[in-house]
Protein backbone atom coordinates (compact mmCIF):
# COMPACT_ATOMS: atom_id res chain seq x y z
CA UNK A 1 0.00 0.00 0.00
CA UNK A 2 1.20 3.53 -1.05
CA UNK A 3 1.41 6.23 1.37
CA UNK A 4 0.35 9.10 0.01
CA UNK A 5 2.97 11.81 1.45
CA UNK A 6 6.37 11.02 4.07
CA UNK A 7 7.73 13.93 5.69
CA UNK A 8 11.44 12.88 7.14
CA UNK A 9 13.64 15.32 9.19
CA UNK A 10 17.17 14.06 9.11
CA UNK A 11 20.72 15.31 10.75
CA UNK A 12 23.90 13.59 11.77
CA UNK A 13 26.39 14.11 14.52
CA UNK A 14 29.79 13.17 15.44
CA UNK A 15 31.34 13.25 18.44
CA UNK A 16 35.27 14.25 18.99
CA UNK A 17 35.48 15.13 15.33
CA UNK A 18 38.90 15.17 13.69
CA UNK A 19 40.29 12.56 15.95
CA UNK A 20 41.24 9.64 16.20
CA UNK A 21 38.13 8.81 18.42
CA UNK A 22 35.61 9.96 16.56
CA UNK A 23 32.06 8.81 16.48
CA UNK A 24 29.48 9.14 14.23
CA UNK A 25 25.72 8.86 13.79
CA UNK A 26 23.17 9.73 11.85
CA UNK A 27 19.47 10.68 12.94
CA UNK A 28 16.07 10.25 11.19
CA UNK A 29 13.05 11.49 12.96
CA UNK A 30 9.25 11.17 11.55
CA UNK A 31 7.61 12.01 14.45
CA UNK A 32 7.32 11.95 18.24
CA UNK A 33 7.35 8.12 19.28
CA UNK A 34 6.91 6.97 15.74
CA UNK A 35 8.16 3.90 15.25
CA UNK A 36 9.83 4.53 12.14
CA UNK A 37 12.46 6.88 13.86
CA UNK A 38 15.84 5.75 12.89
CA UNK A 39 19.37 6.45 14.82
CA UNK A 40 22.20 4.96 13.20
CA UNK A 41 26.26 4.50 14.29
CA UNK A 42 28.39 4.55 10.94
CA UNK A 43 31.91 2.99 11.48
CA UNK A 44 34.71 2.10 9.07
CA UNK A 45 35.32 2.82 6.46
CA UNK A 46 33.18 5.62 6.38
CA UNK A 47 34.71 8.96 7.28
CA UNK A 48 33.59 9.73 10.45
CA UNK A 49 32.08 13.46 10.15
CA UNK A 50 29.27 15.30 10.64
CA UNK A 51 28.59 15.72 6.71
CA UNK A 52 28.97 11.65 6.44
CA UNK A 53 26.11 11.44 8.91
CA UNK A 54 24.21 14.16 7.05
CA UNK A 55 24.27 12.41 3.98
CA UNK A 56 23.93 8.60 5.40
CA UNK A 57 20.45 10.06 7.07
CA UNK A 58 19.11 10.98 3.63
CA UNK A 59 20.12 8.10 2.38
CA UNK A 60 18.20 5.94 4.34
CA UNK A 61 15.35 8.33 4.52
CA UNK A 62 15.23 7.70 0.70
CA UNK A 63 15.60 4.21 1.45
CA UNK A 64 13.01 3.24 4.13
CA UNK A 65 10.32 4.96 1.97
CA UNK A 66 10.23 3.36 -1.43
CA UNK A 67 6.50 2.73 -0.82
CA UNK A 68 5.49 6.63 -0.95
CA UNK A 69 4.10 8.98 -3.48
CA UNK A 70 6.07 11.71 -2.57
CA UNK A 71 8.91 11.60 0.03
CA UNK A 72 9.56 15.45 1.28
CA UNK A 73 13.29 15.78 3.08
CA UNK A 74 14.07 18.68 5.62
CA UNK A 75 17.76 19.19 7.09
CA UNK A 76 19.86 21.78 8.49
CA UNK A 77 22.31 20.47 5.78
CA UNK A 78 23.34 23.09 3.19
CA UNK A 79 26.42 20.57 2.12
CA UNK A 80 24.00 17.40 1.87
CA UNK A 81 21.28 19.13 -0.05
CA UNK A 82 23.56 20.61 -2.55
CA UNK A 83 25.11 17.31 -2.96
CA UNK A 84 22.30 15.73 -4.61
CA UNK A 85 20.60 18.77 -5.99
CA UNK A 86 22.75 22.03 -7.31
CA UNK A 87 25.99 19.65 -7.36
CA UNK A 88 24.54 16.55 -8.83
CA UNK A 89 24.96 16.99 -11.59
CA UNK A 90 28.85 18.56 -12.26
CA UNK A 91 29.45 15.75 -10.12
CA UNK A 92 28.25 12.33 -11.89
CA UNK A 93 30.08 14.30 -15.03
CA UNK A 94 33.25 14.48 -13.37
CA UNK A 95 32.82 10.79 -12.02
CA UNK A 96 32.90 12.34 -8.34
CA UNK A 97 36.64 13.03 -8.51
CA UNK A 98 37.73 14.61 -6.29
CA UNK A 99 34.05 14.31 -3.79
CA UNK A 100 34.70 13.76 -0.12
CA UNK A 101 32.21 10.70 0.37
CA UNK A 102 31.89 10.03 -2.71
CA UNK A 103 30.84 6.48 -2.12
CA UNK A 104 27.85 7.72 -0.04
CA UNK A 105 26.73 10.55 -2.65
CA UNK A 106 27.09 7.72 -5.32
CA UNK A 107 24.68 5.58 -3.47
CA UNK A 108 22.10 8.38 -3.21
CA UNK A 109 22.24 8.99 -6.50
CA UNK A 110 21.91 5.62 -7.52
CA UNK A 111 18.48 5.31 -4.58
CA UNK A 112 17.30 8.31 -6.42
CA UNK A 113 17.42 7.22 -9.88
CA UNK A 114 15.79 3.45 -8.89
CA UNK A 115 12.66 5.44 -6.98
CA UNK A 116 9.56 5.19 -8.39
CA UNK A 117 8.84 8.20 -5.69
CA UNK A 118 8.96 11.60 -6.01
CA UNK A 119 11.25 13.60 -3.74
CA UNK A 120 11.38 16.40 -2.64
CA UNK A 121 14.01 18.58 -0.24
CA UNK A 122 13.65 21.28 2.04
CA UNK A 123 16.40 23.22 4.14
CA UNK A 124 15.17 24.14 7.84
CA UNK A 125 17.04 26.11 10.54
CA UNK A 126 19.13 24.12 12.85
CA UNK A 127 18.65 24.23 16.51
CA UNK A 128 16.02 27.24 16.43
CA UNK A 129 13.32 24.73 17.97
CA UNK A 130 12.06 22.98 15.15
CA UNK A 131 10.83 20.02 16.67
CA UNK A 132 11.54 17.56 13.66
CA UNK A 133 15.29 19.19 13.37
CA UNK A 134 15.97 19.03 17.35
CA UNK A 135 13.95 15.11 17.22
CA UNK A 136 16.94 14.47 14.26
CA UNK A 137 19.35 15.59 15.77
CA UNK A 138 18.58 13.78 19.38
CA UNK A 139 19.03 10.76 17.06
CA UNK A 140 21.95 11.15 15.48
CA UNK A 141 23.46 11.79 18.84
CA UNK A 142 22.54 8.61 20.28
CA UNK A 143 23.28 6.87 17.42
CA UNK A 144 26.77 8.08 17.40
CA UNK A 145 26.87 6.85 21.01
CA UNK A 146 25.90 3.27 20.01
CA UNK A 147 28.55 0.68 20.69
CA UNK A 148 28.44 -1.25 17.77
CA UNK A 149 27.80 0.13 14.13
CA UNK A 150 24.86 -0.56 12.08
CA UNK A 151 25.29 -1.84 8.10
CA UNK A 152 24.54 0.63 5.58
CA UNK A 153 23.50 -0.39 2.33
CA UNK A 154 25.46 1.35 -0.59
CA UNK A 155 24.90 -1.29 -3.51
CA UNK A 156 23.46 0.87 -5.49
CA UNK A 157 26.65 3.25 -5.58
CA UNK A 158 27.97 0.60 -7.53
CA UNK A 159 25.64 1.30 -10.90
CA UNK A 160 26.83 5.03 -10.50
CA UNK A 161 30.53 4.12 -10.15
CA UNK A 162 30.35 1.91 -13.14
CA UNK A 163 28.94 5.12 -15.46
CA UNK A 164 32.12 6.81 -15.37
CA UNK A 165 32.66 10.24 -16.28
CA UNK A 166 31.50 12.24 -19.35
CA UNK A 167 35.07 12.82 -21.05
CA UNK A 168 34.12 16.37 -22.25
CA UNK A 169 33.88 17.27 -18.53
CA UNK A 170 37.06 16.37 -17.27
CA UNK A 171 41.19 17.84 -17.66
CA UNK A 172 43.96 15.48 -18.15
CA UNK A 173 44.97 16.09 -14.53
CA UNK A 174 41.60 14.61 -13.23
CA UNK A 175 41.01 12.20 -15.40
CA UNK A 176 44.67 11.03 -13.94
CA UNK A 177 43.67 11.62 -10.37
CA UNK A 178 40.46 9.19 -11.33
CA UNK A 179 42.18 6.55 -13.02
CA UNK A 180 44.78 6.54 -9.91
CA UNK A 181 41.47 6.37 -7.05
CA UNK A 182 40.76 3.18 -9.17
CA UNK A 183 43.91 1.07 -8.77
CA UNK A 184 44.27 -0.72 -5.45
CA UNK A 185 47.66 -0.07 -3.33
CA UNK A 186 47.77 1.40 0.52
CA UNK A 187 49.66 3.85 1.44
CA UNK A 188 54.07 2.65 2.06
CA UNK A 189 54.73 1.13 4.82
CA UNK A 190 57.16 4.23 6.19
CA UNK A 191 54.88 7.25 5.09
CA UNK A 192 52.05 5.23 7.53
CA UNK A 193 54.73 4.87 10.24
CA UNK A 194 56.00 8.29 10.17
CA UNK A 195 52.18 9.40 10.16
CA UNK A 196 51.83 7.24 13.11
CA UNK A 197 54.44 8.94 15.11
CA UNK A 198 53.36 11.85 14.11
CA UNK A 199 49.66 11.32 15.78
CA UNK A 200 51.35 9.47 18.49
CA UNK A 201 53.34 13.10 19.32
CA UNK A 202 50.36 15.19 18.80
CA UNK A 203 48.31 12.61 21.28
CA UNK A 204 51.31 13.06 23.82
CA UNK A 205 50.39 16.63 24.06
CA UNK A 206 47.46 17.46 23.33
CA UNK A 207 45.67 14.64 24.80
CA UNK A 208 43.60 14.14 21.68
CA UNK A 209 45.11 12.26 18.90
CA UNK A 210 44.25 13.38 15.15
CA UNK A 211 43.00 10.76 12.15
CA UNK A 212 45.80 10.24 9.44
CA UNK A 213 43.99 12.05 7.33
CA UNK A 214 43.63 15.28 9.15
CA UNK A 215 47.89 15.61 9.83
CA UNK A 216 47.74 15.53 5.96
CA UNK A 217 44.61 18.19 5.33
CA UNK A 218 46.14 20.33 7.86
CA UNK A 219 48.98 20.40 5.66
CA UNK A 220 47.26 21.43 2.61
CA UNK A 221 44.75 23.83 4.03
CA UNK A 222 47.38 26.23 5.57
CA UNK A 223 44.12 27.85 7.12
CA UNK A 224 44.25 31.68 8.41
CA UNK A 225 47.88 32.12 6.87
CA UNK A 226 49.36 29.93 9.63
CA UNK A 227 51.36 27.27 8.18
CA UNK A 228 53.28 28.93 5.12
CA UNK A 229 53.67 26.53 1.77
CA UNK A 230 57.49 26.39 2.33
CA UNK A 231 56.57 24.20 5.22
CA UNK A 232 53.63 22.52 4.25
CA UNK A 233 56.32 21.20 1.04
CA UNK A 234 59.22 20.56 3.76
CA UNK A 235 56.48 18.72 6.02
CA UNK A 236 55.02 16.79 3.70
CA UNK A 237 58.33 15.49 2.10
CA UNK A 238 59.28 14.37 5.37
CA UNK A 239 56.23 12.64 6.23
CA UNK A 240 57.22 10.28 3.20
CA UNK A 241 61.14 10.27 4.12
CA UNK A 242 61.56 12.31 0.59
CA UNK A 243 64.92 14.20 1.74
CA UNK A 244 68.31 12.90 0.18
CA UNK A 245 69.72 12.99 3.70
CA UNK A 246 71.31 9.92 5.56
CA UNK A 247 70.32 6.43 4.23
CA UNK A 248 69.63 7.64 1.00
CA UNK A 249 73.68 7.91 0.15
CA UNK A 250 74.43 4.55 1.82
CA UNK A 251 75.33 3.11 -1.44
CA UNK A 252 76.08 6.57 -3.18
CA UNK A 253 78.55 8.37 -1.12
CA UNK A 254 78.61 6.62 2.43
CA UNK A 255 80.59 10.26 3.07
CA UNK A 256 77.21 12.20 3.22
CA UNK A 257 75.96 8.85 4.78
CA UNK A 258 76.79 10.32 8.33
CA UNK A 259 76.85 13.61 9.93
CA UNK A 260 80.96 14.05 10.25
CA UNK A 261 80.82 16.90 12.71
CA UNK A 262 78.71 15.07 15.04
CA UNK A 263 80.33 11.95 14.38
CA UNK A 264 76.67 10.41 13.70
CA UNK A 265 76.74 7.05 12.41
CA UNK A 266 73.79 7.58 10.36
CA UNK A 267 72.35 11.07 9.72
CA UNK A 268 68.84 11.61 10.00
CA UNK A 269 66.15 14.69 9.57
CA UNK A 270 65.46 14.48 13.33
CA UNK A 271 69.24 14.52 13.79
CA UNK A 272 69.19 17.41 11.83
CA UNK A 273 66.23 19.58 13.38
CA UNK A 274 66.94 18.51 16.76
CA UNK A 275 70.49 17.12 17.65
CA UNK A 276 73.44 18.56 15.03
CA UNK A 277 75.86 20.77 16.07
CA UNK A 278 76.04 22.31 12.38
CA UNK A 279 72.21 23.19 11.78
CA UNK A 280 71.55 25.96 14.42
CA UNK A 281 68.96 24.07 16.35
CA UNK A 282 69.95 24.77 19.70
CA UNK A 283 70.20 27.95 18.86
CA UNK A 284 67.13 28.42 16.87
CA UNK A 285 64.91 26.42 19.58
CA UNK A 286 66.53 28.36 22.81
CA UNK A 287 65.14 31.42 21.13
CA UNK A 288 61.59 30.08 19.82
CA UNK A 289 61.55 28.78 23.71
CA UNK A 290 62.07 32.30 24.84
CA UNK A 291 59.48 33.87 22.67
CA UNK A 292 56.87 31.53 23.85
CA UNK A 293 57.85 32.09 27.92
CA UNK A 294 56.17 35.22 27.05
CA UNK A 295 52.75 33.80 26.86
CA UNK A 296 52.80 32.60 30.33
CA UNK A 297 51.67 28.97 29.09
CA UNK A 298 54.33 26.12 29.36
CA UNK A 299 56.68 24.89 26.57
CA UNK A 300 55.79 21.82 25.72
CA UNK A 301 58.53 18.77 24.64
CA UNK A 302 59.29 19.43 20.54
CA UNK A 303 59.72 16.61 19.07
CA UNK A 304 60.04 15.95 15.10
CA UNK A 305 57.27 14.19 14.71
CA UNK A 306 54.90 16.72 17.06
CA UNK A 307 56.58 19.31 14.15
CA UNK A 308 55.42 16.86 11.01
CA UNK A 309 51.50 17.11 12.71
CA UNK A 310 51.50 21.11 14.06
CA UNK A 311 49.11 21.63 12.00
CA UNK A 312 46.38 19.46 14.27
CA UNK A 313 48.12 20.80 17.42
CA UNK A 314 45.45 22.82 19.51
CA UNK A 315 46.51 25.39 22.36
CA UNK A 316 43.77 24.97 24.89
CA UNK A 317 43.39 27.33 27.83
CA UNK A 318 42.87 26.25 31.86
CA UNK A 319 38.85 25.93 30.79
CA UNK A 320 39.71 23.36 28.01
CA UNK A 321 38.41 25.94 25.21
CA UNK A 322 40.67 26.44 22.24
CA UNK A 323 42.90 29.47 22.43
CA UNK A 324 42.96 30.42 18.57
CA UNK A 325 45.67 33.25 18.79
CA UNK A 326 48.09 30.74 21.27
CA UNK A 327 47.57 27.97 19.14
CA UNK A 328 48.41 30.00 15.84
CA UNK A 329 51.54 31.46 18.15
CA UNK A 330 52.80 28.11 18.32
CA UNK A 331 52.47 26.87 15.11
CA UNK A 332 54.46 29.73 13.65
CA UNK A 333 57.11 29.54 16.15
CA UNK A 334 57.25 25.68 15.13
CA UNK A 335 56.99 25.70 11.41
CA UNK A 336 59.33 28.79 11.31
CA UNK A 337 62.01 27.54 13.12
CA UNK A 338 62.27 23.73 11.98
CA UNK A 339 62.75 25.72 8.12
CA UNK A 340 65.43 27.66 9.55
CA UNK A 341 67.10 24.84 10.78
CA UNK A 342 66.69 23.05 8.04
CA UNK A 343 67.58 25.92 5.96
CA UNK A 344 70.77 26.71 7.93
CA UNK A 345 72.06 22.77 7.33
CA UNK A 346 71.44 23.06 3.55
CA UNK A 347 73.72 26.58 3.33
CA UNK A 348 76.54 24.75 5.58
CA UNK A 349 76.22 21.97 3.62
CA UNK A 350 76.00 23.47 0.08
CA UNK A 351 77.04 26.85 -0.66
CA UNK A 352 79.88 26.65 2.76
CA UNK A 353 80.42 23.17 0.99
CA UNK A 354 80.73 21.51 4.71
CA UNK A 355 83.68 23.20 5.67
CA UNK A 356 83.32 23.37 10.08
CA UNK A 357 85.52 26.79 9.62
CA UNK A 358 82.19 28.17 8.25
CA UNK A 359 79.54 26.97 10.47
CA UNK A 360 76.67 29.75 10.97
CA UNK A 361 77.43 31.88 14.11
CA UNK A 362 75.01 32.17 17.53
CA UNK A 363 74.91 36.26 15.91
CA UNK A 364 74.36 35.14 12.29
CA UNK A 365 71.63 32.60 13.93
CA UNK A 366 69.56 35.06 15.95
CA UNK A 367 69.08 37.56 13.32
CA UNK A 368 67.81 35.11 10.37
CA UNK A 369 65.37 33.65 13.26
CA UNK A 370 64.66 37.25 14.43
CA UNK A 371 63.70 38.17 10.49
CA UNK A 372 61.89 35.31 9.79
CA UNK A 373 59.50 36.03 13.16
CA UNK A 374 59.85 39.53 11.90
CA UNK A 375 58.18 38.73 8.47
CA UNK A 376 55.77 36.64 9.71
CA UNK A 377 54.20 39.37 12.08
CA UNK A 378 54.28 41.75 9.78
CA UNK A 379 52.39 39.85 7.13
CA UNK A 380 49.92 38.88 9.43
CA UNK A 381 50.12 42.94 10.06
CA UNK A 382 49.23 43.85 6.20
CA UNK A 383 46.55 40.83 6.00
CA UNK A 384 43.79 42.78 8.27
CA UNK A 385 43.85 45.20 5.30
CA UNK A 386 40.36 45.13 4.10
CA UNK A 387 41.01 47.41 1.00
CA UNK A 388 43.62 45.18 -0.09
CA UNK A 389 41.80 41.93 0.91
CA UNK A 390 37.68 42.23 1.20
CA UNK A 391 36.31 39.63 3.23
CA UNK A 392 39.29 37.37 3.19
CA UNK A 393 41.14 40.05 5.34
CA UNK A 394 42.15 38.71 8.97
CA UNK A 395 40.49 39.96 12.23
CA UNK A 396 42.37 42.47 13.68
CA UNK A 397 40.99 40.75 16.73
CA UNK A 398 42.40 37.47 16.13
CA UNK A 399 46.16 39.08 15.02
CA UNK A 400 46.35 40.60 17.95
CA UNK A 401 45.68 37.50 20.08
CA UNK A 402 48.17 35.75 18.17
CA UNK A 403 51.08 38.03 19.02
CA UNK A 404 49.89 39.12 22.59
CA UNK A 405 52.73 38.92 24.94
CA UNK A 406 55.22 39.24 22.10
CA UNK A 407 54.14 42.98 20.99
CA UNK A 408 52.86 46.21 22.76
CA UNK A 409 49.26 45.90 23.31
CA UNK A 410 48.67 49.27 23.09
CA UNK A 411 50.35 50.46 20.09
CA UNK A 412 50.60 47.02 18.29
CA UNK A 413 53.25 47.41 16.29
CA UNK A 414 56.69 46.98 17.88
CA UNK A 415 57.70 43.61 19.43
CA UNK A 416 59.73 43.40 22.61
CA UNK A 417 63.29 44.73 22.53
CA UNK A 418 64.48 41.36 23.82
CA UNK A 419 62.77 38.94 21.39
CA UNK A 420 63.22 40.45 18.25
CA UNK A 421 64.84 43.90 18.39
CA UNK A 422 63.65 47.30 17.11
CA UNK A 423 62.24 48.81 13.99
CA UNK A 424 60.62 45.94 12.77
CA UNK A 425 57.68 47.38 11.71
CA UNK A 426 57.00 50.81 9.33
CA UNK A 427 53.81 52.22 8.15
CA UNK A 428 50.64 52.16 7.94
CA UNK A 429 48.35 48.83 8.05
CA UNK A 430 46.02 50.04 5.32
CA UNK A 431 48.97 50.56 3.28
CA UNK A 432 51.25 47.28 3.40
CA UNK A 433 50.39 44.31 1.19
CA UNK A 434 52.57 40.90 1.52
CA UNK A 435 55.72 40.56 -1.16
CA UNK A 436 54.90 38.20 -4.12
CA UNK A 437 52.86 37.69 -7.54
CA UNK A 438 49.48 37.61 -5.73
CA UNK A 439 49.58 40.66 -3.68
Amino acid sequence: MYEDRVEAYTDGSCHNNGTADAKCGSGVWYGEGDARNLATRIGDPHPQTNNTGELIAILQAIQDNGNSKRILISSDSKYALDAITTNAQTWSDKGYEGVANADIVRAIAGEILRSKSTIYVRKVKGHSGNAGNDGADALANLGAMKEAPDTIDLSLGDEIRAMGARANCMTQASAYRLIRSKKKGGERKRTAARVALARAAVSHTTGMEPKPETIWKSLRKRKKGTITQKFSAFAWKSLHEGYKVGKYWKYIDEDRLRCQPCNAEIESMEHIIQECRVSGQETVWKLAKEAWSHTGIQWPEVTFDLILGIGSVEIKGRDGKIRDGRTRLFQILITESAYLIWLLRCEWRISREQNTMKIHTVQEIRARWKMAVTRRLRLDWALTSKISFGKRAMRAAEVKRTWNGLADTEKFGNLRKEVVGEGVLVGNARERRPPGRNR
